[in-house]
């Protein structure tokens, strides 16, 4: 069903207002085409006339409107285009003029405003233009009149017609699934406890959700409850739909509730009075479906009635609109999608008329996947079983599986009318904003602030009288957000995403217009029409992935969108690329290109004239080009995260549209350009740097009134009077929300504490200030504003590094402070009073550190003679950390307290208080005295508790843990006197909840437990670790009881000897034994015989370890002292397991010992640096579950390695000298994917056969006597992606890598190829394949030249179009030949994503 020229007519609008436009018109006049702008205007006007009849005409399927509608659309397009070169190029012609911050936007985006008033001449360019958009406007004109297109006489667009739903009704789904939690909570709110008597205020029950989600379901399930009929005296159902007409409702009201009254022909009036007398004194029940009215008059007139009823009387509400739950004056209950089990139960149901697919096995998965696609929309579910209802055929299933939901059959697809209802119902200036939306991917997180900062861009957002565009755009935001059209993320507050139905809706309204690479990789026909665009980029972009883009000549946004692994994971663009594709985009708009290795920005950015908004945060930039001055539209300049960026443009100044700069984390930025202050439009600066006389100074800030969101004020020691501060008028910009001021760090110097002081006090910022951080400041004391209740906004305040200030502030007087961070104020001795600066402080705060303070020795909680009561009531986190004189005890009353840290703080003391923690439920004490450890008392909500470096401790008592009965995890750490962790079995009672225990770098500790009688652990211990113990000896014997435990670690225990002879639990999972020098033995799995009496032989307990184990992974390394053979004695391993990973243990001669019979779970086996282990398990091709097979054992002599199983895929054989030959049959290994094989001297080929075609990687290094010629084992290896070899390893009359030449027969699949270690080696006369990405060439001393073609023609001709990464290191002549700009062979490798040479990164290019 095509919709997409739904928005044109919102286009249109949006040309005829700025065709209007007083400053076009003006221009037009002095140009002499204001005549043409008119026609333009009555034409454009009279096709507006006719696009309802269009859109009608199109979904008949008459395809020649349908062309008719791309192509008005694309003209639309480029008139815009158009109009914005004749605003471009007034500026470019006008003489300089003054600047002012309230010239309004009224064409497009910064588009035909600033005209001069001097006449501009057109130039031929332009005029040719002009001339052929008045021919194609005729041409439209022209086909308007022979499509016999109707006038619009105030009808109903026909896709409101036709896609208007059924009206719902009462009656109950017959199948309705997992809302029951949803249920309940309505259900509870409706027939609660209530008083008798009437209620002037009704209660109202919000369900808001996105179209299809099952609100309605959900409310007819509530509405036929038995225990909601027999609580309510009348009932009603209303669907409400678009149109809230409240005679028409109270109608249906009246009719539902008293049946026998007639009410045709009636007015309001007679209405509501007989509905108020039928609902007088008696509690009802009312559904309103569907609600879309926003307007509060109406439902205030709907209520008017409904006042009447009874205490207790309920309205529910269903909506897909928050805003109409706020004017319902009632917390919403937000639906979210169906479970993927409930979606399956439905359509089985819908497809089957059961709720299973028992009798369908078949086509189960066919249908899991369908229902995946739906993303828990009941509508969508429901729908498509529908479409198989009784449908048996897989081809059918996998037809609808296939389908996009607007390509499905129009007379029986609910979906999509559902769903366009929410786009129809848009205000035609968010219908532009949400088709934008199409350029993302499904599933993808878009960033709210930059979504809002494309819009503004594009000119999709205009700003109201007394509101600039970016809280205009925010409002759009918004809208789109309480129309259910956005999800917010869960996991990122100022993210967003669209559910997969919405995301093909936005796709569908959109049309061709617009392009995501992440579902159109490719070709695409329509690429000419895109004028938005997306861009999904890899790790190295070609310039073939590219190439579509460069058929967008029309394009406006090309957004470059964020890698969901994230910033680190940053993307190689060549410079030649890049300047290819701007060269070609030069009606852009918006430039992304966020996090990616671009080192340089081509000058040819300067032609982008239309440019609005570039992005360039996380790059390697340095510097930008001069010509960024001629930008005159360019509006946002984001330069966040570069790192190494030295300086802004000189000539800055000129962008004088420029409104938003942002150069947040830019260390290396040490200046600002001169007369920044000019830019009198800025509103949003995150940075400025103050410099000395002939720099920038403090006072430019003055002109910038605008400012807004953040700003950082560094270098402000540079400040030479302190009237620049007053200058500034900080105190005067209310839209800064976010500052912070910042000094410089050296103290050593000479710094003037007076001035610094004055500087501060005039920085008074305004009243609406939230966050502020001051930094380094030099003054001995902080102003007056600082603690002024007056700045009652303020909620995070951080005082970092002010080394001299001898007091704080009055900082308990800022009654909305949730957070303060006082930290490196070295000369503060006391806080007190002087901090909290009345006896009621800090009422709001929530976040309390204090860090880093050497002479701050008394924490006071008096204010004059009398303590104060309640010094934090509301705080939940408190950090003391790094304050080693503080003397002064806690603050007792912390009932609010769930977090506390406590580190270095060693003369604490805690004498004569104890403190109460009620609410406590996280704990990090260390660096302090036990006895403050000891006072804090009533921890019963603790959950985590970590201890370390408390120096006088011995062992934990139960009169610490006998209220931490819910702790659950416990992590000991650094008590160097530490012996034991407990000598009282009370202690083991109180911590029966203890799940997690943790113990690492006491030195004292010997045993867990004290006494010659053990003391069991924690019953439910699930995880146990300790780790660097150098003097425990030995574990509790009573281990093997703890039926919990999963996941067991010791690790640096060099005198653990051996484990208890009871040995470990059988519930063990994974067994990790690491550094422990001194460990004979490994331990017993599972414990004794349960049959102490009967003889422990090897087969009993073998059986009983099998029938109880769950051990799956075991990792041993650096136990030198264990047996020459460790799986002997007893030691069976259990048939569980699943990984066994042994390295570094040098007495381990044999693992003959182990019985590979009964480990068929085993898949992976690595054997690593056991250099005297000269044995294997026997029969290692019987594990059919093995898949991987490492080992490195030099003293591992065989003549033939032993033959593998037919499962194994990854294959390592390293630094095996004494093996002299490889398993045989490797060839019949069809499952071999990696096969590894380096320093293994004794090999001399590969076993007869060859090696498996399917292999992927193949490493052959250091195997010096390799001579079996290489084309006989590398040819056959079809599948081959990656080859890393050298040429000691290649075999064949002495080794090639002793040759001028390399010659080597590589598979066309191969995507990685590297080379080392070849001295003689001058040529590379190899074929490259056309598919290779990366080629690396390492320590060829005398290589100089690069493959050629296939025709042997020009050296470096034969690198692939695909080489996306070329590393040369060790090569000298080679990399001096592909040196930047001079190297022979640059031109070309230039355009290759990422080209290493010589000691660079990895993350460095030279053609970047």
């Amino acid at each position: 069903m095509p919709i997409a020229e739904l928005f044109l007519g919102a286009f249109l609008q949006v040309l005829f207002d700025r065709l209007a436009s007083p400053r076009l018109l003006n221009f037009a006049r002095r140009e002499g085409i204001d005549k043409l702008l008119n026609k333009w205007d009555k034409w454009l006007t009279s096709i507006d006339q006719v696009l309802v009849d269009a859109e009608d005409r199109q979904l008949t399927g008459d395809r020649r409107v349908k062309s008719w509608l791309e192509d008005l659309r694309d003209l639309a397009y480029d008139i815009e285009d158009l109009l914005d070169e004749f605003a471009t190029e007034s500026a470019d012609n006008k003489p300089k003029a003054k600047t002012s911050t309230s010239k309004a936007r009224s064409l497009l985006p910064s588009c035909c405003f600033r005209l001069s008033p001097r006449a501009i001449m057109l130039d031929h360019k332009m005029r040719s233009e002009i001339e052929d958009m008045d021919r194609r406007l005729q041409e439209i004109i022209t086909q308007k009149n022979s499509l016999s297109l109707r006038e619009n006489n105030g009808q109903q667009s026909a896709h409101c017609r036709l896609d208007k739903l059924l009206p719902t009704t009462h009656l109950s789904e017959p199948c309705f699934v997992s809302r029951e939690v949803e249920k309940m909570e309505i259900l509870r709110s409706l027939i609660g406890e209530e008083d008798n008597g009437t209620c002037a205020d009704l209660q109202v029950i919000p369900i808001v959700g996105m179209g299809g989600v099952g609100k309605t379901a959900l409310a007819q399930q509530v509405y036929n409850d038995a225990r909601v009929t027999s609580c309510f005296e009348k009932k009603a159902w209303a669907c409400v739909s678009y149109e809230f007409d409240v005679l028409a409702i109270t109608k249906r009201i009246l009719e539902a509730t008293n049946g026998q009254s007639p009410c045709e022909g009636k007015d309001l009036d007679w209405l509501q009075d007989k509905l108020k007398e039928n609902l007088s004194g008696k509690k009802f029940l009312v559904v309103l479906d569907d609600v879309w009215n926003e307007k509060y008059g109406h439902w205030t007139s709907l209520l008017k009635p409904l006042q009447s009823g009874a205490k207790g009387s309920k309205i529910i509400v269903t909506t897909r609109n928050h805003r109409v739950a706020s004017i319902a004056g009632a917390p919403p209950k937000t639906l979210e999608e169906l479970p993927l089990d409930a979606c399956m139960t439905l359509f089985a149901f819908h497809a089957f008329g059961v709720e299973n697919f028992d009798q369908h096995l078949d086509l189960e998965v066919l249908g899991r996947k369908i229902v995946e696609k739906c993303k828990g929309l009941p509508l969508a579910v429901k729908t498509l079983a529908g479409m198989l209802r009784t449908e048996v055929n897989p081809h059918t299933w996998e037809a609808i599986l296939n389908s996009k939901i607007w390509d499905l059959p129009e007379e029986r697809n609910e979906i999509l009318p559902a769903l366009k209802l929410s786009y129809l119902h848009l205000p035609s200036n968010l219908r532009r904003c949400f088709a934008y939306c199409a350029i993302f991917p499904k599933d993808y997180e878009i960033q709210r602030d930059e979504l809002i900062r494309w819009w503004i861009a594009e000119g999709l957002v205009e700003g109201k009288e007394g509101k600039n565009r970016w809280n205009a755009g925010l409002d759009y935001y918004n809208e789109l957000v309480s129309r259910s059209l956005f999800q917010k993320s869960s996991s990122h507050g100022s993210r967003f995403l669209m559910h997969d139905l919405v995301n093909d809706l936005a796709k569908l309204v959109a049309g061709a217009t617009y392009f995501d690479s992440g579902e159109l990789e490719g070709d695409h026909k329509n690429a000419s029409l895109t004028r938005h665009a997306s861009f999904i980029p890899s790790s190295d972009i070609m310039s073939k992935r590219l190439k579509i883009y460069h058929r967008m000549q029309g394009l406006r946004s090309f957004i470059s969108l964020e890698k969901k692994s994230g910033y680190y994971d940053r993307s190689f663009l060549s410079q030649q690329v890049l300047a290819d594709l701007l060269s070609e985009l030069k009606y852009l708009r918006v430039l992304s290109l966020s996090c990616y290795y671009i080192s340089e920005v081509p000058n040819c950015i300067s032609r982008l004239r239309h440019l609005r908004h570039l992005n360039l945060s996380y790059t390697n930039i340095e510097t930008l080009p001069k010509s960024v001055a001629a930008l005159y539209n360019l509006e946002a300049l984001i330069l966040r995260g570069c790192y190494k960026l030295v300086e802004l443009p000189e000539d800055l100044e000129k962008l004088i549209n420029l409104r938003f700069l942002d150069i947040t984390d830019t260390p290396s930025l040490r200046a600002m350009p001169l007369c920044i202050g000019n830019l009198v439009g800025l509103e949003m600066l995150s940075k400025f740097i103050v410099q000395a006389e002939n720099g920038s100074r403090l006072k430019e800030l003055k002109s910038l009134g605008n400012l807004e969101g953040e700003l950082c004020i560094s270098d402000l020691h540079m400040v030479q009077e302190a009237k620049d501060a007053n200058d500034a008028c900080l105190h005067t910009k209310k839209g800064l929300c976010r500052l912070t001021m910042r000094w410089t760090e050296d103290f050593a110097g000479f710094r003037n504490e007076e001035l610094e002081a004055k500087v501060l006090d005039f920085l008074r910022p305004h009243k609406n200030l939230e966050n502020l951080a001051i930094s380094y400041y030099g003054g001995l004391q902080f102003p007056l504003w600082l603690g002024s209740p007056s700045h009652v906004n303020i909620v995070r305040l951080r005082l970092h590094g002010c080394c001299r200030a001898k007091a704080l502030p009055s900082l308990g007087q800022l009654s909305s402070l949730e957070e303060l961070v006082i930290e490196g104020l070295n000369a503060i001795r006391t806080v007190g009073q002087e901090l909290y600066g009345t006896k009621y402080p800090f009422p709001s705060l929530i976040t309390l550190e204090f860090k880093d303070m050497p002479l701050w020795e008394d924490w006071s909680h008096y204010f004059g003679t009398e303590e104060v009561g309640v010094v934090f009531p509301r705080l939940e986190h408190l950090v003391i950390k790094d304050c080693p004189k503080l003397i002064g005890r806690l603050p007792s009353q912390l009932n609010s307290l769930t977090k506390l840290e406590i580190d270095s703080c060693p003369r604490m003391d805690a004498t004569p208080s104890i403190i109460s923690l009620p609410s406590l439920n996280e704990l990090k004490f260390g660096g302090c005295k036990e006895g403050v450890l000891k006072s804090l008392v009533n921890m019963a909500s603790l959950t985590a508790l970590v201890i370390e470096d408390v120096v006088d401790l011995t062992c934990i008592n139960h009169g610490f843990t006998s209220s931490l009965i819910k702790l659950e995890k416990l992590e000991m750490k650094s008590c160097k006197e530490l012996m034991y962790l407990w000598q009282d079995r009370n202690v083991i009672r109180d911590l029966g909840c203890l799940k997690s225990l943790v113990v690492r770098s006491c030195p004292g500790l010997v045993s867990l437990a004290a006494g010659e009688e053990d003391i069991e652990l924690p019953v439910n211990l699930e995880t146990m670790e300790v780790a660097s113990c150098v003097n425990l000896e030995k574990l509790p014997s009573k281990m093997h009881t703890l039926s919990s435990l999963r996941d067991l670690a010791i690790e640096k225990c060099p005198k653990l000897a051996s484990f208890p002879e009871t040995g470990i639990p059988t519930s063990v999972i994974s067994l990790r034994i690491r550094d422990c020098e001194m460990l004979q033995s490994l331990p017993i799995i599972g414990g004794l015989s349960s049959h102490p009496e009967e003889p422990s032989s090897s087969s009993s307990r073998n059986n009983h370890v099998d029938l109880t184990s769950c051990l799956q992974e075991i990792r041993i390394w650096g136990c030198d002292s264990l047996p020459a053979s460790p799986f002997s004695e007893g030691r069976f391993l259990p048939a569980t397991l699943k990984r066994l990973a042994i390295g570094g243990c040098r007495g381990v001669e044999s693992l003959a010992e182990i019985n590979v019979d009964r480990l068929q779970s085993l898949q992976e086996i690595s054997i690593n640096d056991c250099e005297n282990l000269r044995s294997l398990p026997q029969g290692l091709h019987t594990l059919s579950h093995l898949t991987i097979l490492w080992l490195e054992c030099p003293a591992l002599e065989l003549e033939c390695f032993p033959p593998l199983p037919p499962g194994i895929t990854s294959f390592r054989l390293e630094g095996c000298p004494k093996i002299k030959a490889l398993p045989n049959q490797l060839l019949r290994l069809t499952c071999l994917r990696d096969l590894s094989i380096g320093r293994c001297e004794s090999v001399t080929r590969f076993p007869d056969g060859g090696l498996p075609p399917q292999l992927q990687e193949l490493r052959v290094w250091e195997c010096g006597n390799m001579k079996q010629p290489v084309r006989e084992w590398l040819t056959p290896l079809t599948s081959l992606q990656l080859l890393e070899i050298d040429g000691s390893s290649i075999g064949g009359g002495g080794g090639v890598g002793e040759e001028e030449d390399l010659v080597l027969p590589l598979p066309s699949s191969l995507l990685y190829l590297h080379i080392a270690s070849m001295p003689n080696l001058e040529r590379l006369s190899i074929t490259l394949p056309p598919s290779l990405r990366n080629l690396w060439i390492y320590n060829c001393l005398k290589l100089r030249e690069l493959p050629k073609d296939e025709d042997g023609h020009g050296h470096g001709h034969g690198l692939p179009p695909s080489l996306e990464w070329l590393m040369i290191r060790g090569c000298p002549i080679l990399e001096e030949g592909c040196r930047k700009g001079t190297g022979c062979y640059w031109p070309l490798i230039r355009h290759i994503p990422q080209v290493t040479l010589g000691n660079m990164a990895p993350i460095q290019s030279i053609t970047t």
